[in-house]
């Protein structure tokens, strides 16, 4: 693999013209990254189809006007940004791809984004107001699995711990940062302990893991026995951007002979270290419901509830050693701890959640002052929206993340729901952020389109957010979901009680 190099950036006329000068530059920059040419290809095809969206729909028929192709070498592989200050962006004028069914009914509408979506590894559209709109693909280098790099016999599972009666038997251990060699380690404990159930795959691959080490979007911590310092479990903080304020505390697993001995609990004492180290203000933890263990597990470790997203995981995805198939797409339930919060921040809570909201507040320990927007408050006329939308399409979910209010925010979210619903997105979660007095009064707006209440998110991207969700015709038994604690426990059942599908 060549060294990262340095990005670039071009500004381009809106003529198709220039489109094989564009391709010939970022396939030469791909060259020097170390990618395939098949790999190579697939991402020309996507930017092509990308640039082809942008000339023909961002700008008014006759218009000469520039967009940017950013070229952005990223620790895991390439980001190719499209930005451009055009026409708002609108889902519905690049439409759906639907497959023909034979030669006489090919039917070629959205095959643009068809093949976009399948030609490269990430999509995220990101709406910035006044500075216009960008499109960001990215493609990861190339990386082999755990799988690929051990034997069958080195992967079989774990087996599980004799039981005998009483206390299991205190065992030595210790816990500190991870080294690089031991990334392979980290990987075939994962894979023995759950196989490939886990949702954030780059724990499969060593080398991907390493890297992401190196640009400081995850930070490991290792359980290791004394003497021959053998890895026998593992944690990590994760965040999508090394400037993030929170991180998520995941990536848990602890060997099955050294499971109540305290570890888990040991190794996120430890990442609550590394997380001051670098200056963030909390942490937050994801629990599955279809059982309490996780959940019992971070209350011991500090977390506290702040919300229940139901049906977040797809019911087909298994959670090898722990529960066969689920029996509905599964929830999840969020916790939070601080790590140095500078409270008395000022927050805007919807009327009808405020004291859930303040609740919830006091419940993690974080101080704030709740406020009612002035009366009367609009947007301005001349604010733009700044909507950030995130597709995941194995867990058949998305995330809407609005940065700022503008005149059109709530139309253009509507247009991006009817959007994702009609790609079958079964789960979408809004972000909206509750320091922007605009939350308070456009919230309501939202509920109308079938949203409803999930909780909060201290310093998510959008500053501390009230989430929102929407089930995309996905029944949940909430009698199904279970929650540890109290706090928890009245979350969900608020949850169920502004879930419109129940009513």
């Amino acid at each position: 693999m060549e060294p990262l190099i340095e990005g670039s950036c071009l500004t381009v006329p809106n003529d198709l013209e220039y489109l094989p000068a564009i391709q010939a530059f970022v396939s030469e920059v791909m060259g020097r990254r170390g990618y395939s040419k098949r790999d190579t290809t697939m991402v020309l095809i996507a930017l092509e189809e990308a640039i082809v969206n942008v000339v023909r729909h961002a700008f008014e028929p006759g218009e000469k006007a520039n967009y940017q192709v950013i070229i952005d070498p990223i620790t895991a592989g390439i980001r190719i940004i499209i930005k451009d200050k055009g026409l708002p962006y609108s889902p519905q004028l690049v439409p759906q791809y639907v497959p023909p069914s034979g030669i006489d009914t090919a039917h070629q509408s959205g095959l643009g984004s068809h093949l976009i979506k399948h030609s490269v590894d990430e999509i995220f559209f990101h709406n910035l107001g006044r500075e216009g709109k960008e499109l960001h693909l990215i493609k990861y280098l190339p990386y082999k699995s755990i799988e690929e790099m051990q034997t069958e016999s080195e992967l079989a599972p774990f087996p599980e711990p004799v039981k005998t009666p009483g206390p299991p038997e205190k065992k030595d251990f210790s816990i500190r940062r991870i080294r690089p060699s031991e990334v392979y380690d980290v990987s075939k404990l994962f894979y023995r302990a759950y196989g490939y159930s886990y949702g954030i795959d780059t724990i499969y691959y060593p080398e991907k893991l390493a890297q992401r080490h190196d640009d400081g979007t995850i930070i490991s911590v290792v359980t290791v026995t004394p003497g021959d310092d053998r890895v026998v479990g593992h944690a990590a903080l994760v965040r999508d951007d090394a400037s993030s304020k929170t991180a998520e505390a995941a990536m848990a697993v602890v060997e099955p002979g050294f499971r109540g001995q305290g570890c888990q609990s040991i190794m996120i004492t430890k990442l609550v270290e590394e997380a001051r180290a670098v200056g963030l203000a909390g942490i937050f933890s994801k629990a599955v419901t279809n059982h309490v263990y996780a959940q019992k597990a971070g209350q011991k470790a500090g977390f506290r509830r702040c919300a229940v997203v139901v049906g977040l995981i797809p019911a087909d995805r298994s959670f090898k050693g722990i529960q066969a198939a689920l029996s509905q797409r599964e929830s999840v339930a969020y916790g939070y701890r601080v790590v140095d919060d500078p409270g008395d921040i000022e927050l805007y809570p919807p009327a009808r959640h405020r004291k859930m909201t303040e609740k919830i507040y006091s419940s993690v320990g974080i101080k704030r002052i709740f406020t009612e927007p002035p009366s009367g408050l609009t947007p301005r006329a001349e604010e733009e929206a700044e909507v950030k939308v995130t597709v995941v399409p194995t867990y058949q979910r998305a995330v809407i993340e609005v940065e700022h209010f503008g005149k059109q925010t709530v139309p253009q979210v509507g247009l991006i729901l009817k959007d994702l619903c009609y790609q079958k997105m079964e789960q979408i979660t809004l972000y909206l952020n509750l320091r922007d007095p605009m939350t308070a009064v456009m919230c309501p707006r939202f509920e109308d389109m079938g949203f409803f209440f999930a909780g909060i998110l201290p310093f998510s991207h959008v500053g501390d957010a009230l989430l929102l969700q929407y089930l995309n015709n996905v029944p949940i038994d909430y009698g199904k979901i279970k929650i540890a604690d109290e706090v928890g426990q009245e979350i969900l059942a608020y949850v169920e009680s502004n879930d419109p599908n129940r009513k």
